[in-house]
């Protein structure tokens, strides 16, 4: 399992190089939409895996793993920001933890947020 975590982490750098690391993209990912409805009159929750870039107090910048290359910037809802905050303030997530957003289609807005924070590097 741990070989298999180091491989996608070692796929997702390459990519990274080889594509600059700076195309963004804003649509949800395939897998995610499986069976969900995308027309602005709808909106579905998404639930997304995704590897944390980078933690702010307001957002969490997050590259989608079926997606290459697939950055996103989620913004917290009212309902989970002090908890993020209080993450943040604990020494948040780092770079390349596996965090789950639950996010409704065709937002940036993350509804909840959940993974297990690694220890500040």
């Amino acid at each position: 399992m741990k070989r298999n975590n180091k491989t996608r982490a070692l796929l997702v750098a390459a990519c990274l190089v080889l594509c600059g690391g700076f195309v963004v993209s804003s649509a949800p990912s395939a897998n995610a939409q499986s069976g969900l409805s995308t027309s602005s009159s709808s909106r579905n929750i998404i639930k997304t895996q995704f590897a944390v870039q980078r933690m702010l107090n307001q957002s969490l910048q997050v590259r989608d793993l079926a997606v290459v290359p697939g950055l996103h910037t989620f913004t917290y809802s009212s309902a989970i920001r002090d908890k993020m905050q209080k993450l943040f303030d604990a020494g948040g997530y780092q770079y390349g933890d596996l965090v789950v957003i639950w996010y409704q289609s065709g937002t940036t807005v993350a509804l909840n947020i959940k993974g297990k924070p690694s220890k500040k590097k």
